[in-house]
């Protein structure tokens, strides 16, 4: 089959991703890892301490600049890349490095196609997604890293025109479904829809709460988000994507349940040959259900406030809240908070998160137990306070309207 087919088949089954509602990190350009300032290629060395630096996403006087282009087998400077090799940042602020990088323009909302034919000669097409930070923290902190690759693939059935098969992927394994049954957009039956969990980015055939062979992932899909470019990767692979090292410099504290920072997508047996993931692939099973949590907000002096009263009959008490807040006011992505609740039934808490007064929000809520099982988040909108003038009143559907048409494409 030409590559100009498959681009043409990446193009029209490109999947539609909805995130989970306490969701804030989105799939976007790798190049932000590159990019984000401060970040360092370097060698690692046997003992694990860093090793000789290569190149510097700001450079000094004589320092290589890091970027995607940078990247291979061999570097710009040819020098010959090594599997240890990593992108370490010195900071922890990830949440403020991605704002930055994001308010910047170029980076967000992108994923990679690929079209690669198995062992057996069946074509598949992949996506892959690139996701700044891996905040899985249903769990008190445990599982957190620098970087993540995810991704999913779609089969493509003998008459070479549709999918016969979908696969994906979810940390350590995967998940398959026919075709015919997995979810499409309803304006498109040739677009499926990928359910991503919370934190992790595990991708999802079905919204609710999964138990993994580690842990436990929500992947609600209530998160608005825009349509994502897609970015074909054709026959002549970018070097960036053959290079051998880490998107990261986190280790696993946790054997078994934690993951490091991930490889790229060329270190990943599926991307030469889609079949191996196929092997290990079980078949997809409908998610539980989880309720949602007895809570309220509001503002209080220009700060959220939350109730919350919970049942004794629950099976399980909450240990913790986890809210995400958003504004439709501004291009700021939601932040996360997670706040300790055990061994209470009810209280409140009187946050330092700031509520501007002209601004909407739209705020989820959900918990997690003991054992670091989520909920299913409510949405909570909280309505400015200021005094609307009436021109501003008539105007406001509008902009909502225009907010959401923004969201979708």
């Amino acid at each position: 089959m030409a590559a100009r087919d498959h681009t043409a088949l990446l193009r029209r089954f490109q999947p539609r991703l909805k995130y989970d509602s306490n969701e804030a990190f989105f799939a976007d350009s790798a190049s932000e890892w590159t990019d984000n300032p401060g970040n360092v290629l370097r060698r690692t060395q046997a003992n694990g301490h860093p090793g000789e630096e290569i190149a510097h996403a700001k450079p000094q006087s004589g320092q290589r600049q890091l970027s995607l282009d940078f990247l291979g087998d061999a570097y710009g400077d040819g020098s010959k890349a090594e599997r240890t090799d990593v992108i370490s940042t010195p900071h922890s602020n990830y949440r403020e490095a991605y704002v930055e990088l994001r308010t910047r323009g170029g980076y967000a909302n992108r994923i990679y196609g690929h079209a690669q034919e198995d062992s057996r000669g069946r074509l598949w097409l992949q996506y892959w997604f690139y996701y700044f930070y891996n905040d899985y923290s249903l769990a008190g902190g445990i599982g957190l890293h620098e970087g993540d690759w995810e991704m999913i693939q779609l089969r493509i059935g003998p008459e070479g025109d549709q999918p016969d098969l979908a696969v994906y992927a979810q940390h350590t394994h995967a998940e398959k479904s026919p075709w015919d049954e997995v979810e499409k957009e309803p304006e498109g039956s040739d677009t499926p829809v990928v359910y991503v969990a919370r934190g992790s980015h595990a991708s999802y055939f079905h919204p609710g709460y999964h138990e993994t062979e580690a842990w436990y992932d929500m992947a609600d899909g209530k998160r608005p988000v825009r349509k994502l470019e897609l970015e074909i990767i054709g026959e002549d692979v970018p070097g960036w994507l053959l290079w051998p090292g880490r998107w990261g410099d986190t280790r696993p504290r946790v054997r078994g349940i934690e993951q490091p920072s991930p490889d790229g997508p060329c270190a990943h047996k599926q991307w030469q040959n889609p079949g191996t993931l196929l092997d290990t692939a079980r078949l997809h099973k409908r998610p539980a259900a989880r309720p949602e949590p007895e809570v309220k907000i509001e503002r209080r002096k220009g700060h959220l406030a939350l109730e919350f009263a919970f049942s004794t009959a629950r099976e399980s008490h909450p240990e913790r809240l986890v809210l995400t807040v958003n504004s439709v006011d501004d291009k700021l992505p939601p932040r996360t908070f997670t706040f300790a609740v055990e061994p209470a039934l009810r209280g409140t808490i009187e946050t330092l998160i700031e509520l501007h007064e002209k601004q909407h929000y739209d705020i989820y809520v959900s918990t997690t137990d003991a054992n670091g099982r989520p909920s299913e988040s409510r949405l909570i909108p909280i309505d400015p306070v200021y005094k609307q003038k009436p021109w501003e009143k008539a105007l406001r559907p509008i902009a909502r309207l225009a907010h959401r048409v923004r969201e979708r494409f």
